[in-house]
């Protein structure tokens, strides 16, 4: 069949964020420019993040994800004649060629032949997932969880009760969601497997990642962390069969492969495009590539960390949408920058919300940071208004420079608000001082008179004043000269006892009783204050400091830390 030619302006390759991102700025910027938009897929524009929601019902159907907040499908039809550029779909680009700046096509349902002509050239082809590094057979019952027939396999063998009991394989941020996709309409019993000794390694803190993980074993996910997977087999009914490393085998009806992305840049390797260390395409503050006429953005590029500097991959869409709007700035000569990411995240397990700013303290530490951190539980609301939920807060700074690296997040209460306020205050360089000082938009229903992001202020001001606070990961050893002092109240107590080991040596001594009591302490003891969340404790410390006791530590977060 006879080549066809085609000439567009700009021509863009990659049609879910970026790419659709890129030409409808441009195309608003101007209107004389021809855009034409090549994706591979019969699907374009959708929500990808919201896959895991359809799979689990929550959304009814995968067209809700093509549709604009007005109701209306993003079609091919839809960009033509509302947006002003053309979107050619199930068309693959096979290669770029950089010398005539020419793409070439095949036209998957025709096997035609394209060859189309730029002046500027979009690369915007996502990600692929990562593949197994362990013997996996091919089968529909086993598949990772990044495309719209991944979610539409599943959810049809769901839907016909074909899935009683499912593994999921990474625990990421898609595993992480799929965990609670399985047991939340369709009642699928789930078994998580992550190879690192954590949820969420890339993300959380360890104690953080233990609060995550109390919450899936609630709901009755069974978490299996630190262990490999060997080999996926199938059983005598085609069944997946996941062998791991010091389990017995885990059979079950599905198996999601999610074991994270990569990004796809086999076009831009091919072309000559340079690529970087985190194997994303290198692209300038600009989102221009090694060639001046090509631009790339959206899970294939490489990024940089704004608070480290050092180069990273962070596949996101809200990153993805936002590397459209400057690239198409950039192709109609209005020079702005992209300054790299800080990594602002949030997922939702069940009933737990999760989320992160910045860096975690283990991050800080190998980028070579002085690190420091801070903990506290809180409500989310005063707890006198009916809707408070609770909370734990990680703030993570550096001890030099009281520069803040970062925030985590675990509670059923609103973290979003207090990690996008974070984010912005690391692309801000803000310190202590500053996270004191902001000022936040009070009203009972919707946060208290002080946001728990000034408590944990206070407390890292408070440290620096010699008090002590420890957070759950650090509860550990007992014994030696050890004291728990508990300062609640005696009914909270009895009610909801510490988990302390067997022999461990407890006080419980209601905060207003304090001062009456301190003769029932000795001023050698390490004491270990204890409360429901924390600033009893605080109150605690600075009573028995006066007192002349010299070893007194706080436990950030109190009990409700431990338990949430």
């Amino acid at each position: 069949m006879a080549e066809k030619r085609r000439k567009s302006d700009v021509v863009i390759i990659g049609g879910v964020a970026c790419g659709p991102k890129t030409a409808a700025t441009l195309a608003r910027r101007n209107t004389e420019l021809s855009i034409t938009v090549y994706q591979k897929e019969k699907d374009i524009s959708y929500g990808s993040c919201g896959l895991p929601y359809f799979a689990s019902g929550d959304i009814e159907s995968f067209e809700a994800l093509t549709r604009t907040s007005y109701g209306v499908s993003r079609s091919v039809d839809f960009f033509q004649k509302s947006k002003g550029f053309e979107v050619v779909t199930e068309a693959e680009v096979m290669a770029i060629d950089r010398n005539q700046k020419t793409i070439t096509i095949k036209m998957l349902t025709t096997d035609e032949t394209i060859i189309h002509e730029y002046e500027s050239l979009v690369i915007a082809t996502g990600a692929d997932p990562v593949r197994p590094p362990f013997p996996c057979v091919e089968s529909p019952k086993i598949r990772p969880f990044t495309r719209p027939a991944d979610a539409l396999s599943f959810r049809q063998l769901a839907e016909t009760g074909q899935v009683g009991k499912a593994v999921i394989i990474g625990g990421g941020f898609i595993g992480c969601e799929l965990a609670e996709a399985m047991g939340s309409l369709w009642g699928i019993e789930t078994v998580l497997v992550e190879r690192e000794k954590q949820l969420l390694p890339y993300i959380l803190d360890p104690e953080m990642a233990a609060i995550a993980e109390r919450e899936l074993a609630r709901q009755d996910v069974h978490v299996i962390t630190g262990a490999a997977v060997e080999k996926i087999e199938l059983d005598d009914k085609d069944n997946p069969v996941v062998s791991i490393a010091g389990h017995d085998p885990v059979t079950a009806d599905y198996a999601f492969l999610c074991l994270g992305v990569r990004p796809n840049t086999a076009l831009a390797k091919d072309c000559g495009l340079e690529t970087g260390s985190t194997g994303g395409i290198i692209v300038d503050k600009s989102l221009k590539t090694s060639d001046p006429k090509i631009y790339a953005g959206g899970d294939c590029i490489e990024s940089f960390n704004r608070i480290t500097g050092a180069k990273c991959y962070i596949p996101m869409g809200s990153l993805a949408n936002r590397h459209g709007r400057i690239i198409a700035e950039n192709i109609n000569d209005n020079p702005i920058e992209f300054p790299g990411v800080v990594g602002s995240f949030l997922v939702k397990m069940f009933d737990l919300n999760v989320g992160a700013a910045g860096l975690s303290e283990g991050a800080a530490q190998k980028a070579g940071l002085k690190v420091k951190s801070i903990w506290g539980s809180f409500g989310d609301k005063p707890d006198y208004y009916p809707e408070s939920n609770v909370m734990t807060l990680k703030l993570v700074y550096d001890g030099e420079s009281k520069r803040i690296l970062g925030l985590q997040a675990a509670g059923t209460g609103d973290i979003c608000r207090r990690v996008d306020v974070v984010s912005a205050m690391l692309q801000a360089r803000a310190t202590i001082d500053d996270l004191l000082d902001f000022e936040h938009g009070y009203a009972p229903p919707y946060a208290e008179a002080l946001d728990p992001l000034h408590h944990l202020a206070a407390m890292a001001a408070a440290e620096e004043n010699g008090y002590n606070f420890i957070g759950p990961g650090a509860i550990l050893p007992n014994g030696g000269n050890i004291v728990w002092l508990d300062v609640r109240e005696t009914a909270e107590v009895e009610a909801e006892p510490w988990p302390v080991s067997e022999g461990t040596k407890t006080v419980n001594i209601p905060l207003n009783d304090l001062r009456e009591r301190l003769d029932e302490l000795d001023k050698i003891s390490d004491i270990r204050l204890v409360c429901k969340r924390g600033p009893r404790s605080y109150q605690a410390a600075v009573i028995l400091r006066q007192a002349g006791f010299k070893e007194v530590r706080i436990i950030a977060g109190g009990y409700q830390a431990a338990e949430l």
